[in-house]
């Protein structure tokens, strides 16, 4: 590394907002590269009348095996899109639109008022095109439960969307449970699973959800790259968001970026074979952190219950700084790369909408951060983390 990289690299702020991006596994990066620079491998895998096709081909089924392994499905569930926020349109509106062609009247969608934008915005678009929505409100740790789906359904009720963890927050809803309920009354349960694919173990053919989101970028792969999981035993019919070649069958059009599947299967490969060591990684930096920040600062910590037993990523600290010095505080933290909220919304200066839905006032809002560790955060990184905040708080 040249001097001024290295000058560049130590003014760099602590990362600490995994729950936004990750940075890249070299491994999933060397991955990435044999496909781009190997010898046959720059082929369309829809050419099935040459090697280079097949070549191309080979390199895409076994991405789609490697991701099928780690969730926990059959390689035929999966369906590769351009990331997390495309699968919940493919999901949402493509479920939605083949209510007309199937024939079936219903057109009432569940879902929460905390959902990702991706999920929220879908359902506002549908609206305007005569479906109802109903937005659950959460309970104050962020979670939802089956019960509470239960109050909510109809007779006209084809679709649940509710996701796994929430990205602002951490707290992990029970999405079995409520496939459960799902299954039971005939409808589809989807979740973004943005949040937990990799980092829990999903095992998506032992259970009820009909579709689930998948994505990389939270676990040290690619961006621009995703899947959505469909749940063959339940016959879900989608109609596609993009069409011209039949790609996908025929659910989603257009050439597939062979290096961005490949970076995406060694993703979640890896994750498969080391998800229990990071998980006890996570867990052992969130414990070790949270004492330290609370004796730093006067801090509260968001996305548990009162009893503190919600079911919560280790790796997602939601904090709130007290007192009519928090918007200040939060404000100053410019040497902790973290964000104010989820990461499509981060760059208003508004409340985020996940922290009011649950509870907290609008000033208390904009007084919280969201700290989100990852793979490859140090002990060192903790301890500028913790200094610079209890030097801004001091």
């Amino acid at each position: 590394m040249s001097k001024s990289n290295q000058s560049a690299s130590a003014e760099l702020p602590v990362y600490l907002d995994n729950a936004a991006s990750t940075p890249m596994d070299e491994r999933v990066a060397a991955a990435m590269i044999e496909v781009i620079s190997g010898y046959c491998q720059f082929g369309n895998s829809a050419s099935k009348t040459h090697k280079f096709g097949w070549i191309a081909a080979e390199i895409i089924e076994k991405a789609r095996d490697q991701i099928a392994q780690s969730v926990g499905c059959s390689p035929l569930e999966i369906i590769f899109t351009s990331g997390a926020t495309e699968s919940n349109n493919l999901a949402i509106k493509g479920i939605s639109y083949a209510q007309y062609r199937i024939n079936d009247s219903r057109r009432h969608i569940v879902t929460t008022s905390i959902e990702h934008k991706s999920v929220l915005e879908c359902c506002e678009q549908l609206e305007h095109h005569g479906f109802k929505v109903t937005y659950i409100k959460p309970r104050t740790d962020g979670t939802v439960s089956a019960q509470m789906v239960a109050q909510a359904i109809s007779e006209d009720t084809f679709l649940v969307s509710i996701g796994h963890a929430n990205s602002v927050l951490g707290s992990i809803n029970d999405i079995e449970s409520i496939a459960m309920l799902c299954r039971e009354h005939n409808i589809a349960f989807h979740s973004d699973c943005a949040q937990t694919n990799g980092l829990i173990d999903l095992k998506l053919d032992d259970g009820n959800v009909s579709m689930a989101t998948l994505t990389p970028e939270k676990i040290y792969g690619p961006k621009g790259i995703g899947a959505l999981y469909i749940k063959k035993a339940h016959n879900i019919e989608l109609d596609p968001l993009i069409v011209g070649g039949g790609h996908e069958k025929g659910l989603r059009g257009g050439t597939l970026a062979t290096h961005q599947i490949a970076g995406m299967g060694a993703a979640f490969e890896i994750m498969k074979n080391e998800r229990d060591e990071v998980f006890q990684k996570l867990v052992k930096m969130h414990d070790d952190l949270l004492p330290e920040l609370k004796a730093s600062a006067d801090i509260t910590i968001n996305g548990y219950n009162e009893e503190g037993t919600t079911p919560h990523l280790p790796n997602i600290i939601s904090i709130t700084f007290n007192g009519s010095a928090g918007m200040n505080i939060v404000s100053k933290l410019s040497k902790i790369a973290c964000s104010t909220g989820s990461a499509c919304s981060s760059s208003k200066l508004l409340p985020n909408y996940v922290l009011t839905e649950t509870g907290l006032s609008d000033d208390a809002a904009l007084s919280t951060l969201r700290f989100s560790l990852g793979r490859f955060t140090t002990n060192k990184d903790l301890s500028r983390a913790i200094a610079e905040v209890a030097r801004i708080c001091s």
